[in-house]
């Protein structure tokens, strides 16, 4: 399983990602607004540390989208990567980006239509948004993302999914039942790392 790191602190970004379990860094808008800081600024410094560091897309209009990962791409286009929510302006982004050749994440993907609509434009990497299905009690978060994962696997989908992870018994559950992609907010990091057998 690649996990990531969900984190805008370059200190924590830095000594989590020596540990060796990390292939890089994922990120939100709102993780990005608490470091408080220029975001371009902010990514150069990153993409310092981190082989690969995944940047959320503002909300906007398909034009303003398009240059806001043009304006972040260029930090590095090597280490930069775009996550893209799954909006109906989001989908016809995805489409241009993955256009590019461009490794693309859909996220806040609801559900499994959403999901086939993200792979159709044209995402390789999708974030589902299952806690707002067991919120609203019509699934469980874990088993929506599974059943993504099933829907991957059979129509033989170059894609992965990004699952967040929240317990340490999440890491193996998750990539029992195939998943490949997992993201730890920093703060969870050591819980994980530090699991009691008593």
């Amino acid at each position: 399983m690649k996990l990531w790191l969900a984190s805008s602190d370059c200190d924590l970004i830095s000594r989590h990602l020596a540990s060796g379990v990390f292939a890089g860094v994922v990120t939100n808008p709102a993780v990005v607004a608490e470091a408080r800081r220029d975001r371009v600024e902010l990514f150069r410094d990153i993409v310092q540390i981190a082989p690969v560091a995944w940047y959320q897309l503002l909300a906007g209009t398909e034009a303003e989208m398009l240059a806001d990962a043009e304006r972040m791409l260029g930090i590095d286009p090597v280490r930069m990567r775009i996550k893209v929510p799954a909006t109906r302006t989001g989908l016809g982004v995805i489409r241009r980006l993955a256009g590019q050749n461009l490794h693309v994440m859909a996220t806040c993907v609801p559900t499994r239509p959403w999901l086939v609509l993200a792979l159709a434009a044209g995402a390789r990497v999708i974030a589902p948004y299952g806690s707002m299905l067991q919120k609203r009690g019509i699934a469980s978060k874990a088993e929506e993302v599974v059943l993504m994962q099933a829907i991957i696997d059979r129509q033989n989908e170059p894609a992965e999914i990004l699952t967040g992870l929240y317990e340490p018994t999440d890491l193996s559950y998750y990539a029992a039942h195939g998943i490949r992609f997992g993201f730890i907010w920093a703060k969870d990091v050591d819980a994980c790392r530090t699991q009691s057998l008593a």
